[in-house]
């Protein structure tokens, strides 16, 4: 695509020429914009995979942890001496260490199984990658 040294004596050969190059351009800028599209795919897609192990760990982190905060149970009680209505709050009963010790098990086996689902997706990320390079 280096321009020529003895310019075409005809205008109109001058003009085919220049098309050419022009037709030339515009092919090889397709194709950088379709190898960004199907690189940006290719991320977009391992990107939701690895959000969607993400918020499913998390959601099933959140299934199995209870919050102090919610699990409090509040009780409005009228005090016999003042007649003044009191806010009264129960704690509730803490599981066995069976129970606790299950779900921390539950707990470390979900998020080993997403850090392999996340690690598989940068491999493939990687693996592309090398691909295009080496090409």
């Amino acid at each position: 695509m280096t321009p020529k040294s003895t310019p075409p004596k005809k205008a109109s050969d001058r003009k085919l020429e220049l098309f050419k190059e022009a037709q030339e351009y515009k092919k090889a800028i397709d194709s950088q914009v379709n190898e960004l599209k199907t690189e940006t795919f290719q991320v977009g897609k391992t990107t939701l995979i690895i959000g969607g192990v993400l918020a499913g760990a998390y959601l099933l982190f959140n299934l199995f942890v209870k919050d102090d905060k919610k699990s409090k149970k509040q009780k409005i009680v009228i005090d016999e001496n003042s007649n003044l209505p009191v806010v009264v709050s129960e704690e509730p009963a803490n599981d066995s260490w069976i129970v606790s010790s299950i779900k921390g098990y539950i707990l470390a086996f979900l998020m080993s199984i997403a850090k392999e689902k996340i690690l598989q997706a940068f491999t493939h990320l990687n693996e592309d990658n090398a691909e295009k390079v080496n090409t």
